[in-house]
């Protein structure tokens, strides 16, 4: 039978690749399309893990078991009686280590019935005082205690994810194609009879967004990753937490210019609004008009960076008294009706967001990908192994005019 960690390594690797395998099965709604053979292939996969799983909880038990086996068939103490011991005078002062080992001795001869009792798992008690002093202290800094190792924790990662706002949907293209209106002509009106009315007029512009890649990878050695599986996953979750973090800030703000995608409060023709000498609440509130009369949408979501969010959560009138409600209400976070997310994806603080998501679409090439492999540079030779980690996607925005940023915050 393999140790242990060897099968918990290749358990880790195999429920990866499953996870990847069924990341490619994934339909746009949230199910997994496979056809009856791949089904056939899940059950095989899933049967693997199965008993996988179970060789390793054999592993662990056997193990644990040989290692308590061990620690009972070690030699047990006793209590030898020396009837040669010389006896001290009350009250001596032993200064010596012979003398220090004597005295050792002979208090043990004295309680040996005891101590014997207690050796064959018997109850007792006894207590001696040697009455010595040594020369020599000795000090915790010649024999510390060994450290208390704790537990290995995720690195502090606060970004807000927004992503979860979004509609999403899948592409198999290294790019998307989609229509803005660009042209919305209402000549609708009322007329006499025998009269025409203007005719209106729609048209819409085809937009082409290119399917965009993040990726972020880590060495570690063949030893760390082969002997720690669980600092295996710790970094493979540090990974995929910076990758979100970076794809959050793209959807809402990314540049456009390759290899970044374009974010909806970046968009040609999205709107904005300066807070100037408006409160706050009054600029956000502009915002979202602009959105419904300009737009022609209906605003659903407010992403605000949390410094932004506290500035004006800590509104209060002149009287003292916070506009949003008492501090210990657990009234969810919103403005003006609409849900408040805090993220910094939004950018620096001082600028927010306002938007109809139902207009906006992160579509996926690729979900999240984990590749492990030697082949770079010299790790082959250096026994060290490359952690990759992908994401393709695009954001495709049908109406620019649906989305707001309010600025001056």
């Amino acid at each position: 039978m393999a140790t242990s960690a060897t099968i918990g390594a290749d358990l880790t690797t195999k429920r990866q690749e499953h996870g990847v395998w069924l990341t490619s099965k994934k339909a746009a709604d949230g199910g997994y399309d496979m056809t009856p053979d791949e089904v056939g292939q899940f059950n095989k996969r899933n049967a693997e893990l199965g008993e996988l799983q179970t060789q390793y909880e054999t592993a662990l038990t056997v193990e644990k078991s040989a290692a308590e086996n061990d620690l009972k068939l070690m030699p047990q103490g006793r209590v030898v009686k020396d009837d040669g011991a010389p006896a001290f005078k009350d009250g001596a002062r032993l200064e010596t280590k012979e003398h220090f080992d004597t005295a050792f001795k002979a208090a043990f001869e004295a309680n040996s019935d005891t101590l014997g009792r207690i050796a064959k798992g018997g109850r007792g008690s006894v207590s001696f005082d040697l009455n010595t002093s040594l020369k020599t202290t000795i000090q915790t800094t010649a024999h510390a205690p060994q450290a208390d190792r704790r537990g290995t924790f995720l690195s502090a990662l606060y970004f807000g994810d927004a992503e979860s706002r979004f509609r999403h949907g899948s592409t198999t293209s290294k790019s998307i194609d989609y229509y803005i209106q660009t042209t919305d002509t209402d000549n609708s009106a009322a007329v006499a009879q025998v009269t025409a009315p203007t005719d209106s007029a729609f048209a819409w512009t085809l937009t082409t967004d290119p399917v965009e890649t993040v990726s972020t990878w880590i060495p570690m050695s063949h030893e760390s990753v082969a002997d720690n599986v669980g600092l295996q996953s710790l970094v493979e979750g540090m990974l995929a937490l910076r990758l979100q973090k970076l794809s959050n800030n793209l959807i809402l703000a990314g540049d456009g210019n390759t290899p970044n995608p374009t974010g909806v409060f970046i968009r040609t023709g999205f709107q904005t609004q300066a807070k100037g000498s408006d409160p706050a609440f009054d600029a956000i509130h502009r915002a979202i008009t602009k959105v419904e009369v300009t737009g022609d949408a209906i605003v659903d979501n407010i992403f605000m960076h949390p410094t932004d969010w506290q500035n004006i959560r800590l509104t209060r009138t002149v009287d003292g008294i916070y506009i949003l409600g008492n501090p210990a209400d657990s009234a969810p976070l919103n403005l003006w009706g609409v849900p408040v997310t805090k993220t910094t994806g939004i950018g620096s603080a001082g600028t927010a967001g306002v938007l109809d998501s139902t207009w906006s679409e992160v579509v996926e090439r690729e979900g999240l990908t984990v590749e492990i492999s030697t082949e770079h540079s010299t790790f082959f030779t250096e026994r060290k192994v490359a952690i990759l980690l992908t994401r393709r996607f695009a954001v495709a925005d049908h109406r620019p005019s649906a989305a707001a940023t309010v600025t001056g915050l």
